[in-house]
């Protein structure tokens, strides 16, 4: 399995280095599409062939749920050091990404949302820590990341509204929304109905996505929060067995 996801992780960083050269090269000063056709509809070819990709990769596995295993038997983290490494150093990378905003003269909503960001990760270092030791985990600490994600969603689809050029947001939105249904996908193996076939699909996409919008540009802080996620996943991506 870990064999079939390299071309997969290899997608996602072409496809993070196609969004990033379109952010800058694929609009002009008013924000529109501009540029040779190549830049601007490669990131997204890129994105769709990860996802066939994707769902080929997850189709032999079992869809139903209830016969997925537990969580300590799909996420191999004991002796597993690259996927304990990347998903402890993106729970990092999102509270640093939330952190200008607990440390600045954020508006209120901004402020709980960062907190939100940093409980989040928090509980996804609790859940690392715990499976790499082979302890086992507590199902509702991996429900505090989707409620995260969650609010995340809405603060971001209400922010992106008023743009109305879908080529700037759709990466963004499609990152957020997707995070959070791998997250939900992987609290469902802490209550013994985990579908790895749904898992491995959304957790490919949701990475892939959200090292595309990490490398937008956007802001430092949405660099980090999106890059920390991609961290997440890959670590839960490197840890997963579909034996």
């Amino acid at each position: 399995m870990k064999k079939k996801i390299l071309p997969a992780v290899a997608a996602a960083v072409v496809a993070a280095s196609l969004r990033a050269v379109q952010m800058r090269a694929g609009f002009d000063e008013a924000g529109l599409p501009a540029g040779a056709s190549l830049v601007r509809w490669a990131p997204l070819c890129v994105l769709l062939l990860t996802a066939v990709y994707a769902l080929a990769l997850a189709w032999k596995l079992p869809g139903g749920r209830g016969n997925g295993g537990s969580l300590n038997d799909r996420f191999a983290f004991c002796g597993n050091t690259p996927a304990a490494l990347c998903a402890v150093s993106g729970a990092f990378l999102t509270v640093l990404g939330a952190a200008p905003t607990l440390l600045g003269g954020a508006s209120l909503a901004q402020l709980l949302l960062a907190l939100f960001t940093v409980a989040g990760a928090l509980c996804v270092l609790y859940a690392a820590f715990a499976l790499y030791r082979g302890h086992a985990v507590q199902g509702l600490a991996l429900l505090a990341p989707v409620c995260c994600l969650v609010v995340y969603a809405v603060f971001i689809y209400r922010t992106d509204a008023s743009n109305p050029v879908l080529a700037q947001i759709y990466v963004e939105i499609l990152a957020i929304a997707l995070l959070t249904c791998s997250a939900l996908e992987r609290a469902a193996f802490a209550f013994d109905n985990g579908s790895p076939r749904l898992y491995l699909c959304t957790n490919v996409m949701a990475f892939t996505f959200a090292l595309a919008a990490a490398a937008e540009g956007k802001s430092l802080s949405a660099a980090l929060l999106f890059g920390g996620w991609a961290l997440v996943e890959l670590g839960f991506l490197l840890a997963f067995s579909a034996e």
